[in-house]
Protein backbone atom coordinates (compact mmCIF):
# COMPACT_ATOMS: atom_id res chain seq x y z
CA UNK A 1 0.00 0.00 0.00
CA UNK A 2 3.01 2.10 0.55
CA UNK A 3 4.27 2.38 -3.04
CA UNK A 4 0.03 2.88 -4.17
CA UNK A 5 -0.11 5.86 -1.72
CA UNK A 6 3.34 7.19 -2.88
CA UNK A 7 2.49 7.12 -6.33
CA UNK A 8 -1.08 8.98 -5.92
CA UNK A 9 1.12 11.73 -4.58
CA UNK A 10 3.80 11.51 -7.58
CA UNK A 11 0.42 11.62 -9.64
CA UNK A 12 -0.84 14.29 -8.17
CA UNK A 13 1.67 16.74 -8.98
CA UNK A 14 2.41 15.02 -12.60
CA UNK A 15 -1.37 15.77 -13.69
CA UNK A 16 -1.19 19.34 -12.40
CA UNK A 17 1.78 19.98 -13.98
CA UNK A 18 0.78 18.33 -17.45
CA UNK A 19 -2.66 19.85 -17.13
CA UNK A 20 -0.95 23.17 -17.16
CA UNK A 21 0.61 21.93 -20.31
CA UNK A 22 -1.91 20.89 -22.45
CA UNK A 23 -5.68 22.22 -23.05
CA UNK A 24 -7.02 18.47 -23.47
CA UNK A 25 -5.57 16.15 -20.78
CA UNK A 26 -3.54 13.25 -22.62
CA UNK A 27 -3.36 11.52 -20.02
CA UNK A 28 -7.23 11.57 -19.62
CA UNK A 29 -7.73 7.53 -20.40
CA UNK A 30 -5.39 6.46 -18.35
CA UNK A 31 -6.21 8.33 -14.70
CA UNK A 32 -10.06 7.81 -15.42
CA UNK A 33 -8.65 4.46 -15.25
CA UNK A 34 -6.60 4.92 -12.37
CA UNK A 35 -9.91 6.35 -10.61
CA UNK A 36 -11.49 3.32 -11.08
CA UNK A 37 -9.32 1.46 -9.70
CA UNK A 38 -8.85 4.02 -6.77
CA UNK A 39 -12.72 3.61 -6.32
CA UNK A 40 -12.53 -0.03 -6.24
CA UNK A 41 -9.57 0.06 -3.66
CA UNK A 42 -11.90 2.57 -1.55
CA UNK A 43 -14.20 0.14 -1.16
CA UNK A 44 -12.77 -3.22 -0.74
CA UNK A 45 -10.19 -2.05 1.55
CA UNK A 46 -12.54 -0.53 3.73
CA UNK A 47 -14.74 -3.94 3.23
CA UNK A 48 -11.70 -5.53 5.21
CA UNK A 49 -11.06 -3.06 7.79
CA UNK A 50 -8.90 -0.64 6.27
CA UNK A 51 -8.65 2.78 5.86
CA UNK A 52 -11.88 4.45 5.61
CA UNK A 53 -12.40 7.59 3.52
CA UNK A 54 -8.49 7.90 2.88
CA UNK A 55 -8.46 6.73 -0.72
CA UNK A 56 -11.47 9.09 -1.27
CA UNK A 57 -9.85 11.85 0.00
CA UNK A 58 -6.89 10.93 -2.20
CA UNK A 59 -8.75 11.06 -4.82
CA UNK A 60 -10.52 14.27 -4.32
CA UNK A 61 -6.72 15.95 -3.38
CA UNK A 62 -6.33 14.24 -7.38
CA UNK A 63 -9.18 16.09 -8.76
CA UNK A 64 -8.71 19.72 -7.01
CA UNK A 65 -5.01 19.51 -7.77
CA UNK A 66 -5.70 19.00 -11.91
CA UNK A 67 -8.53 22.01 -10.73
CA UNK A 68 -11.19 20.23 -12.12
CA UNK A 69 -14.54 21.21 -11.15
CA UNK A 70 -18.14 20.70 -12.55
CA UNK A 71 -18.54 19.17 -15.66
CA UNK A 72 -14.92 18.31 -16.14
CA UNK A 73 -15.11 16.85 -12.73
CA UNK A 74 -17.67 14.71 -12.99
CA UNK A 75 -16.04 11.86 -15.40
CA UNK A 76 -13.44 10.96 -12.55
CA UNK A 77 -15.80 10.72 -10.16
CA UNK A 78 -18.42 8.77 -11.88
CA UNK A 79 -15.26 6.61 -12.38
CA UNK A 80 -13.94 6.09 -8.63
CA UNK A 81 -18.32 5.15 -8.02
CA UNK A 82 -18.11 3.02 -10.38
CA UNK A 83 -15.26 1.38 -9.14
CA UNK A 84 -16.78 1.31 -5.83
CA UNK A 85 -20.12 -0.27 -6.84
CA UNK A 86 -18.72 -2.85 -9.03
CA UNK A 87 -17.44 -4.82 -5.96
CA UNK A 88 -19.92 -3.86 -3.64
CA UNK A 89 -22.38 -6.00 -5.70
CA UNK A 90 -20.35 -9.00 -5.38
CA UNK A 91 -18.20 -8.54 -2.41
CA UNK A 92 -20.71 -7.95 1.13
CA UNK A 93 -18.09 -9.41 3.49
CA UNK A 94 -14.14 -9.39 3.55
CA UNK A 95 -12.76 -12.74 1.80
CA UNK A 96 -9.68 -14.25 1.24
CA UNK A 97 -10.75 -14.01 -2.57
CA UNK A 98 -11.33 -9.67 -1.63
CA UNK A 99 -7.85 -9.28 -0.32
CA UNK A 100 -6.20 -10.94 -3.43
CA UNK A 101 -8.57 -8.38 -5.51
CA UNK A 102 -7.51 -5.65 -3.60
CA UNK A 103 -3.67 -6.69 -4.11
CA UNK A 104 -3.83 -6.97 -7.44
CA UNK A 105 -6.15 -3.39 -7.77
CA UNK A 106 -3.50 -1.91 -5.63
CA UNK A 107 -0.54 -3.51 -8.25
CA UNK A 108 -2.60 -1.90 -11.15
CA UNK A 109 -2.78 1.47 -9.30
CA UNK A 110 0.72 1.34 -8.79
CA UNK A 111 1.29 0.41 -12.34
CA UNK A 112 -1.21 2.98 -14.13
CA UNK A 113 0.68 5.86 -11.84
CA UNK A 114 3.95 5.25 -12.83
CA UNK A 115 3.44 4.87 -16.59
CA UNK A 116 1.54 8.75 -16.04
CA UNK A 117 4.28 10.21 -14.23
CA UNK A 118 6.98 8.34 -16.85
CA UNK A 119 4.84 9.87 -19.58
CA UNK A 120 4.03 13.54 -17.56
CA UNK A 121 6.96 14.03 -15.50
CA UNK A 122 6.25 14.94 -11.56
CA UNK A 123 8.44 14.68 -8.33
CA UNK A 124 9.03 12.30 -6.01
CA UNK A 125 7.46 13.02 -2.87
CA UNK A 126 8.30 12.88 0.46
CA UNK A 127 5.84 10.01 2.05
CA UNK A 128 4.11 9.30 5.45
CA UNK A 129 3.50 6.22 6.65
CA UNK A 130 0.44 4.64 4.63
CA UNK A 131 -2.80 4.59 6.43
CA UNK A 132 -3.67 1.71 8.59
CA UNK A 133 -5.43 -1.28 6.06
CA UNK A 134 -7.41 -4.07 7.27
CA UNK A 135 -4.84 -6.41 5.13
CA UNK A 136 -2.74 -8.72 6.89
CA UNK A 137 0.84 -8.12 7.74
CA UNK A 138 3.38 -9.68 5.65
Amino acid sequence: MRGLTALLIVLTLAATDARSQTPAPAYQADLLRFSEVVGSVSYLDRLCGGAGGYWRQSMEQLIKAQGLTGGDRRPYVEAFNRGERTFAVVHTICTDRSRDILMRLMGEGEALARRITARFGGEAPTVSPPPPSGLPAN
